[in-house]
């Protein structure tokens, strides 16, 4: 059997380290919160620690792993190994971090943005296995999306492919947190949720999410209550309408064998996927729908750290 992979994941409220087989199977895993507004150099030293941890639970050394993944909650230049932005954490601009974790562990490295990452996790260890044209979207802390087209990670000219969640949908919407108004992200992201939340009970309305203290509400109590609270599951049928129409316009355009959602949110299940279903079936080019499938991500909370692993799979393989 070939080496196992280091898979690191950094995301904007979680951070992960493991140690994944070329299979998929997750050896060990270390997780801690990102933390309030910690600088690159300490999420950095963060994942090291983790990942000192993850080996001592495998048992094994550096210098028995073959490559290691970085999956990055933000837009990454891949050909230069390094963070262009990070709308959810600050200082990342420029951030070598290919560099810094290759200076680290030794170990030939490979980052991508997370739903590039996640896209080739699913294509290869998860929902979307033996596919060639995979369509993979976050609905998580932000919006994302990746794109696996002829079997290998479409990328772009500028390694900026797959922002989904920066597309305008909405004419006169939200400002978002790259600064426009208007985008996917803006109405849909989990952060949204929880705001547009909150706003309708500052304008009287009737929710079992009154029990919340309204600094302390989040997506994951909507999500959690849409089942049995009205207020949480017309935000919910919002949201899915929102995101059912983005992948709508996304699918038009590139045509792919199966949709994969994952991130927090869509753990919610049906709460999010059938008013997305319902949104994409509403506005796909019938022709262009025929055969498609919109499916759960099947990696689920490890969609990080196990395409981190796809990514350092790929690396390991060249």
């Amino acid at each position: 059997m070939s080496a196992p992979l280091l898979a690191f994941d950094i995301g904007g409220t979680k951070l992960a380290a493991g140690v994944v087989s070329p299979e998929g199977d997750v050896i060990a895993e270390c997780i801690a919160a990102t933390g309030d507004e910690p600088t690159p150099e300490q999420v950095i030293e963060k994942l090291f620690h983790l990942s000192e941890e993850a080996l001592s639970g495998a048992g094994l050394a550096l210098s028995a792993l073959a490559a290691a993944g970085v999956s990055f909650g933000g837009p990454v230049d891949y050909s230069a190994g390094e963070v262009i932005t990070c709308h959810h954490l600050s200082g990342w601009e420029g951030v070598a971090l290919r560099e810094i974790v290759g200076g680290r562990t030794g170990l030939p490295v490979v980052i991508d943005n997370d739903a590039n990452a996640a896209a080739l996790g699913e294509t290869r260890f998860g929902a979307a296995r033996g596919c060639q044209h995979v369509l993979y979207t976050t609905v998580s802390t932000g919006i994302g999306a990746g794109l696996v087209i002829g079997g290998r990670v479409h990328r772009g000219a500028n390694s900026m492919a797959g922002e989904l969640g920066h597309t305008h949908l909405v004419p006169y919407g939200p400002r978002c947190t790259c600064g426009r108004m208007g985008c996917l992200e803006s109405v849909a992201a989990g952060w949204a949720i929880a705001r547009a939340a909150r706003d309708a009970l500052g304008c009287g309305a009737d929710s079992a999410l009154r029990s919340i203290p309204p600094s302390e509400l989040s997506a994951e109590d909507v999500c959690r209550m849409a089942q049995r609270d009205p207020l949480s599951r017309r935000i919910m049928d919002t949201t899915g309408a929102y995101v059912g129409l983005a992948l709508a316009r996304a699918a038009n355009v590139i045509a792919p064998e199966i949709i994969v959602v994952g991130g927090g949110v869509a753990e919610s299940g049906e709460v999010l996927m059938a008013p997305l279903r319902a949104a994409f079936r509403r506005y796909i080019m019938p022709e262009v729908a025929r055969g498609v499938r919109i499916v759960q991500s099947a990696l689920g909370s490890r969609s990080g750290i196990l395409g981190a692993a796809a990514l350092a799979a790929v690396e390991a393989a060249t």
